[in-house]
């Protein structure tokens, strides 16, 4: 009897060795860090499922019905963890239980997704193969014990299985519970902070999808974390200057019932405000044209290939170290970023989301209050992303390609034909011969990957035009397509010339990430030297550029959530600085760039969060000299980093800005 109780463990064994072989293969293709946490906890998780699914089969009496299920399971095992291979190798996330439903337009890039598969086929088979070795080992134990199952009782089994199925639960609980004092471990991941790359690194991709699904229907509560304000990056001027501030939310805190909006007026107004400063209002009244141009980074420029964005480069404002953060849903977080300085909330599209909440402080809502005419355009399809609600919540008059843009309809379409098609329609005099003050934004994908001669057709477009390039093929084809961008700015330059309002329009720029299209041997090929991949690799360009303003240089740390308060700082908006997550560059704020993996660079260090490595710097400021690099200083910017990640999350969740501009 014992013999034929042993034969039922066959299954569970079998199917926890597959999948946590499966785990394995999938962290050494997707996961750069190895945590020997994560693997501790995927091997325990791998078993509870493995229980637990054996337990469902001995509920089933029908060998077939048994037999149906388990090859199910596995295929669908294979699937799930060979697709999220191919995702996290296009778009170096993981897809999530809310972009699996909200994910049919991902299937435009069905190239992309044939050339991810190429690249990460190894895995895959690997993957399949453990997948079909288990489902082999596992129906001959099947045909074995279905014969024999009714000669003895399952309680001894079923109860075997329950205590399997606690003893790993108490394993991962005491694994989780003993990382509770470090920085970017299993119990922040479990209880801080929301981040499907951290949990997949914890926890393995399938209990991070279970925590991904609960925190999807249930939501997910933090808590604030304590920190100290940073000191100030210069000394104080003479000149006293008056903060960013808009709302009184002391008023607002001495009304408020609602506890968790409460708590967060308290949060925000613990936060110092930037003050205004000498760079306040210099554009004050002129015209705003922002641009999220896809794919574009710094090594994009070229003085013969692309002479128009070499020369908003190194003309227009300088940031020497300007940053560019990747998130987790690409381009649309890119934007989210770029257009409300917030982080975006792990595991949907942030910027779909925020379509039915108040957005006091976009560039559309406020130059629209100014009277501006507000127009947005994208020349992709116009719905995807869910652009055609969030775009015009934003405060534009939005159009893409299938709602008025009628560019070509290719892939990827082209920048120079969006810029041709729209010009008109915010350069065109008014019955008195006046061209209203106006703030456009586009959004660009000539850029867009893949970087070759075959399937982008921007790059094909310009292929022979960068043939003499001395560099390989994916790095050729990348300044080929942004070639098609650089006609795009100067005909934008030439028709506000041509309408008399060059120097009355600002031109800002950045990319929605870096050009992750490209190999970091492409990138290094870019750069003349081996990329460093946790910072090095986001390092970009930022565009500010007026032909009637003087040069502007500062080597202040800065990144894409910073853009918003600085554009409305130096249009004189009237803002409340302490509820963006960036910083008016031009401010006497502490710098402080944000990373997805909660890694971080301020002017004293950089910070790697997955590794513990602490890189320390002296950025030129007033107490360098005095200034002691120490655990609580790194303990206090994580904190500080943390904060935002969930005060920015609450902000969209609970649509809190709505509640300040009652």
């Amino acid at each position: 009897m014992l013999q034929k109780i042993k034969q039922e463990y066959v299954v569970f064994i079998s199917l926890a060795l597959a999948l946590s072989i499966v785990e394995f293969i999938f962290r050494m293709a997707t996961v750069t860090n190895i945590s020997y946490y994560g693997i501790v906890i995927s091997t325990c998780y791998a078993c509870i499922i493995s229980a637990i699914f054996s337990l469902i089969l001995c509920a089933i009496k029908s060998n077939k019905n048994k037999k149906i299920l388990l090859v199910v399971f596995l295929a669908l095992s294979a699937i799930f963890y060979s697709s999220q291979i191919v995702y996290n190798t296009i778009f170096h996330t993981y897809y999530t239980i809310y972009s699996l439903t909200h994910g049919g337009q991902v299937l435009q890039f069905w190239r992309d997704i044939l050339l991810g598969l190429k690249t990460c086929l190894p895995f895959v088979a690997f993957i399949i193969l453990i997948c079909v070795l288990a489902s082999v080992i596992t129906l001959k134990s099947l045909n074995y014990t279905c014969k024999k199952i009714k000669k003895y009782k399952l309680k001894p089994i079923i109860v075997s299985f329950v205590i399997i199925i606690l003893v790993f639960l108490l394993l991962i609980s005491i694994v989780i519970f003993n990382t509770k004092d470090q920085q970017g471990a299993p119990y922040e991941m479990f209880f801080i902070t929301n981040s499907i790359d951290g949990s997949v690194r914890e926890f393995g991709l399938s209990m991070a999808q279970l925590l991904d699904a609960e925190r999807l229907l249930f939501g997910f509560d933090s808590r604030q974390l304590d920190e100290q304000q940073m000191e100030a990056q210069q000394e104080q001027v003479e000149i006293v200057y008056e903060p960013s501030v808009t709302v009184d939310l002391e008023a607002l805190i001495a009304s408020e019932e609602n506890s968790t909006i409460k708590e967060m007026h308290e949060y925000f107004s613990s936060v110092t405000p930037t003050l205004k400063n000498e760079m306040t209002g210099i554009f004050e009244g002129k015209n705003l044209i922002m641009i999220c141009a896809e794919g574009y980074t710094t090594y994009a420029a070229h003085p013969i290939y692309t002479p128009t964005l070499y020369k908003l480069q190194t003309e227009g404002f300088i940031f020497d170290n300007f940053y560019n953060p990747i998130w987790g849903v690409s381009t649309s977080d890119g934007e989210y970023v770029t257009c409300q300085s917030l982080i975006p909330k792990a595991g949907v599209w942030s910027m779909k989301e925020s379509s039915s909440n108040a957005l006091p402080f976009t560039m559309g809502n406020q130059f629209s209050k100014l009277g501006y005419k507000t127009l947005a355009y994208h020349n992709h399809y116009a719905e995807y992303y869910g652009r055609t609600q969030s775009h015009p919540n934003m405060g534009y008059k939005y159009k893409g390609l299938g709602t008025g843009l009628r560019v070509k309809e290719q892939w990827p379409e082209s920048d120079l034909e969006m810029i041709e098609l729209t010009t008109s329609e915010y350069l065109t005099p008014n019955e008195n011969g006046i061209i209203e003050p106006f703030h456009v934004y586009y959004m660009t994908v000539s850029g867009h990957l893949n970087y070759n001669f075959t399937g982008q057709m921007m790059c094909r477009k310009h292929k022979d035009d960068v043939a003499d390039l001395e560099m390989s093929e994916p790095c050729k084809a990348y300044i080929a397509c942004h070639m098609e961008l650089d006609q795009a700015l100067a005909r934008l330059l030439s028709d506000l010339e041509a309408a008399g309002v060059l120097e009355d329009t600002v031109i800002v720029m950045s990319g929605d990430h870096y050009p992750y299209g490209l190999t970091t041997d492409n990138i290094s090929e870019f750069l003349g030297h081996p990329v460093e991949q946790t910072f090095e690799l986001y390092k970009s360009n930022f565009i500010i550029y007026n032909a009637g303003t003087p040069q502007v240089k500062t080597s202040k740390y800065c990144s894409s959530m910073d853009i918003i308060p600085t554009v409305s700082n130096l249009f004189g908006l009237p803002y409340d600085s302490r509820l963006l997550m960036g910083k008016d560059i031009f401010s006497d704020s502490y710098p402080l760039v944000i990373f997805k993996d909660k890694s971080w660079i301020t002017n004293r260090c950089f910070y790697n969060a997955t590794t513990k490595e602490i890189i320390e710097i002296r950025q030129l400021d007033v107490d360098s000299d005095t200034f002691v690099l120490s655990d609580a200083y790194i303990q206090n910017i994580n904190n500080i980093v943390t904060n935002k990640f969930n005060y920015s999350r609450l902000i969209l969740e609970k649509d809190y800005y709505r509640y300040i501009v009652q």
